[in-house]
């Protein structure tokens, strides 16, 4: 027995469904014997079967030629989209061809990997300029057999076809930022841009394998990109393509992990996105991304969202006799489909459970990176992480239930989901509110807001650290390490170090008005003055080399932008 997710159990009755059970009546057919497959080692070290069926190549771009990117284990030759005449001289193509050299050696040891007299041999240094006028076929499973040498190369063709700019014509600067205002910190991203003097370009993300190489042609062609920024790989395809191409183009490429970093990753099969310049809002995960080859990884908090910013300009007087106030969702997201295949043992939950209950700092209880030590979750690329990250959540939701339960006792409001109700029986909710509407309103006038951390995320600072302060509240937290961020005078008195310790410091609130009143003027003041999304886009550009064109103050012009806010966004 254990915790699992809900997930949908196979039918006996379905044609499609391979476990299903054969009935008694059906006899299975004779299979065709099969050609022998070839299986080289991946960059893991894990056998791959090749594919020499045409679907295993790709295509890209156009032109009287053929570039070849990939033998395959099969007889080249005999692919039927190699040699198609060109259709505007009916000419034969001539044949370029590029192959890994180790690929190569390990693919001619099998008896495969021979090429026609006649198909010429072509260089990494000759891919650019033969992709600007080739048709392109790559074959997909080299960037698993040799990402280091196909993803830049693939990068490098693809940035070869790319329309080039107009001689003379002056390209607006801009930040690559893709994505909608319906998507988490879009809107505070685009709004921190604008602020900057940078309108960002937002070429739309792509689901699929290939990525989507129109829009980035179409943002390419018309802006001089200063810096791609992506929000958990968000415009990022999970095979590097984009981020390959990108690069290529001198076009710096940083990625922001506001979610756990390890459980991003689970979506990601190559190991392209160790070189890219990687930023996390809990610094915790800084080591064990080193550790797993990443070139550049460095801190980068959540910040203020200048909506909550323009709210907090008139400071109204929080009453100290108001309830206090909780916000949040009880489970993220996707959470069900995201964990649908976790599991972990019942007496390992029990364990964590009570560790949760038990050890009130969210790094010292049963967070992520103890329930991947318990579970011994392999290193990436390896998916079991995600039991580590289903049992974490799991335990975060009944930590903060302890923690809001024992809020609710003192008087504090909960606003969110009926998840709660599961996990909290008995407390009062009010319905969740919108993100973009009422909530700063509700920040300001609430006499505290409660935090409480994410053990997903046990090092981190939540959006609501910086957005309650913002809008003019004041804002009670566990203890999360990410409060170093901040002085300890101003930290000191708004952390938590328990769930009853709650109670006892809205009786200090309400008992000196005066002295919680000049805090939370504090606090606003700190985090306007460095810790709006203007602030953290200076940071990264900072950190790229990326030279902003104006020097604005980062939180200029939030006040007027926020009509540019699209209302239920979230």
């Amino acid at each position: 027995m254990g915790y699992s997710a809900p997930r949908p159990l196979p039918s006996s009755h379905d044609p499609e469904n391979p476990a299903a059970p054969m009935s008694r009546t059906e006899t299975p057919c004779p299979q065709p014997s099969r050609p022998r497959r070839i299986g080289l080692k991946d960059f893991t070290g894990r056998v791959l079967t090749l594919s020499d069926a045409p679907g295993a190549w790709e295509r890209h771009g156009n032109g009287p030629d053929a570039l070849l990117m990939g033998l395959g284990p099969g007889d080249p030759s005999a692919l039927p989209f190699v040699q198609e005449p060109d259709p505007a001289s009916g000419r034969a193509p001539t044949v370029h061809w590029v192959e890994e050299p180790v690929t190569l050696e390990r693919l001619r040891s099998r008896g495969a990997g021979i090429v026609p007299e006649d198909w010429r041999e072509a260089s990494p240094d000759q891919v650019p300029e033969l992709a600007a006028r080739c048709r392109c076929f790559f074959h997909r499973q080299g960037l698993l057999l040799a990402p280091a040498f196909w993803t830049p190369l693939l990068g490098a063709a693809l940035a070869a076809q790319l329309p080039r700019p107009t001689k003379g014509r002056v390209r607006p600067p801009a930040v690559l930022l893709p994505g909608n205002d319906a998507q988490l910190l879009h809107v505070e991203l685009r709004l921190a841009l604008q602020s900057l003097g940078l309108a960002p370009v937002t070429p739309a993300p792509d689901t699929s394998s290939k990525g989507d190489m129109q829009s980035l042609a179409d943002a390419v062609e018309g802006h001089d990109p200063l810096l791609f920024l992506s929000v958990n790989f968000r415009g990022l395809d999970r095979d590097g393509r984009i981020f390959a191409c990108l690069r290529a183009l001198g076009v710096p490429v940083a990625i922001w992990f506001v979610d756990n970093p390890r459980l991003l990753l689970t979506s990601i099969p190559n190991p392209w996105w160790k070189e890219a310049s990687l930023f996390v809002t809990d610094a915790s995960f800084i080591r064990e991304l080193t550790a797993a080859g990443a070139r550049n990884v460095r801190q980068l908090p959540l910040a203020a969202a200048p909506h909550m910013i323009a709210r907090g300009e008139s400071l109204p007087h929080a009453d100290p006799a108001a309830p206090p106030l909780f916000v949040g969702r009880s489970v993220f997201p996707d959470h069900d489909r995201f964990f649908a295949a976790a599991h972990v043992a019942e007496n390992l939950m029990d364990t964590g459970m009570a560790r949760a209950r038990s050890i009130h700092p969210p790094d010292r209880g049963a967070d992520f990176h103890w329930w991947r030590t318990v579970l011994r979750a392999r290193p990436w690329p390896s998916q079991d992480v995600r039991n580590a990250g289903f049992a974490a959540d799991a335990c975060s939701r009944h930590r903060r239930a302890a923690w809001i339960t024992a809020a609710a006792k003192a008087g504090c409001r909960i606003v969110g989901d009926m998840g709660w109700q599961r996990e909290a029986p008995g407390i009062v909710l009010a319905p969740p509110v919108d993100y973009f509407g009422s909530l700063p309103d509700l920040y300001a006038r609430a006499s505290a807001v409660l935090n409480v951390t994410s053990l997903l995320l046990p090092h981190s600072l939540s959006q609501r650290h910086f957005d309650a302060w913002a809008a003019g509240g004041l804002c009670l937290t566990d203890a999360t390490p990410g409060m170093g961020l901040f002085p300890r005078k101003l930290a000191d008195p708004v952390t938590l170090d328990s769930p009853e310790a709650f109670a006892d410091r809205m009786d200090d609130l309400r008992a000196h008005p005066a002295r919680w009143e000049e805090l939370r003027r504090a606090w606003r003041d700190l985090i306007v003055a460095g810790h709006t999304y203007g602030h953290r886009i200076r940071t990264v550009a900072e950190t790229l080399g990326v030279q902003i064109p104006l020097d604005r103050r980062p939180h200029e012009n939030f006040a007027a932008d926020r009509a540019d806010i699209l209302p239920g966004g979230r």
